[in-house]
């Protein structure tokens, strides 16, 4: 579900830092999202932790409220992000939860929608044609694989479950370069309309508009409550002060700030979790 809502927008950013590269970006997020729920332990309770873990998760509400406000509310696309934080926040306090039942419900028609996506882009012969890249810029590479890695996570750790999100991944950024070009890949925050079009189904745009609102709503509702309880277990206080910070971010971040701070966060728990590793390793 996090790949679904962030993928929507983190690829038109990574792909205009890096071009056709933004592909092997990709693989390597992939690798080191692999590599640390292969390798590493899960988050600990210290305070580092926690605070980098709530941090990372209201990113995440951060990029999918941007994302909800760009593809919606063209017009208005800040107004309708920090709405959709309070939105979030209210459904924090009221007490609703994701559970797994739904969570595999609203992931399997994610994934038919990845599905379809890939065969229409592969069935339809592309518009752009190709142009051997310039060699990779490192910025542009770092760039691409830090808006990347925060959605490869899975929900429940697993290496095996994050391999299959990168799968997943990899081949939906592959045919939207095979069909769009990284060029106009990269112009617009909502490059999925941009590749809906390119591939001759605009009448499925309204389509669109529905997995934006199913893969966003959701996953941003467990996140919140996830970065919440690791902040502070008193909902009340906690959820009104960390509804209030998303929102008046929404407001005004864009994606690429959004995305920052998500990659960031995830980046400083990923760190953490390597220091706790070392550090069990001493100890043993």
């Amino acid at each position: 579900m996090r790949l679904a809502g962030g993928l929507l927008i983190a690829l038109a950013v990574g792909t205009s830092g890096a071009d056709y590269w933004v592909l092997l970006a990709a693989v390597v997020a992939v690798l080191c999202s692999v590599a640390a729920e292969a390798l590493l332990p899960p988050m600990g309770e210290s305070r580092p932790e926690r605070i980098s873990g709530s941090v990372s998760r209201l990113g995440l509400v951060l990029v999918f409220a941007t994302t909800f406000g760009h593809y919606l509310f063209p017009s208005a696309p800040g107004a309708a992000a920090a709405v959709f934080a309070v939105v979030v926040a209210v459904a924090d306090l009221a007490g609703v939860r994701l559970g797994d039942h739904a969570a595999r419900w609203v992931t399997g028609l994610l994934l038919a929608a990845a599905v379809s996506l890939i065969a229409i882009c592969v069935g339809i012969p592309p518009l752009a044609q190709f142009i051997a890249p310039d060699p990779p810029s490192v910025p542009g590479l770092g760039l691409a694989v830090l808006v990347l890695l925060p959605f490869l996570a899975p929900r429940r750790p697993g290496a095996g479950r994050a391999a299959v999100v990168g799968a997943v991944a990899v081949a939906i950024i592959a045919v939207a370069l095979y069909q769009l070009g990284p060029v106009r890949l990269g112009l617009s925050a909502t490059s999925f309309r941009e590749l809906l079009a390119a591939a001759d189904a605009v009448s499925l745009l309204p389509v669109l508009t529905v997995v934006v609102a199913l893969a966003t709503v959701p996953v941003a509702v467990d996140a919140f409550t996830d970065g919440r309880e690791r902040l502070s277990p008193e909902r009340p206080k906690a959820t009104l002060a960390c509804g209030l910070i998303v929102a008046v971010a929404a407001a005004f971040a864009g994606p690429v700030v959004a995305l920052g701070l998500a990659g960031v966060g995830t980046l400083t728990e990923l760190v953490l979790r390597v220091r706790a590793r070392r550090y069990r390793a001493r100890r043993a």
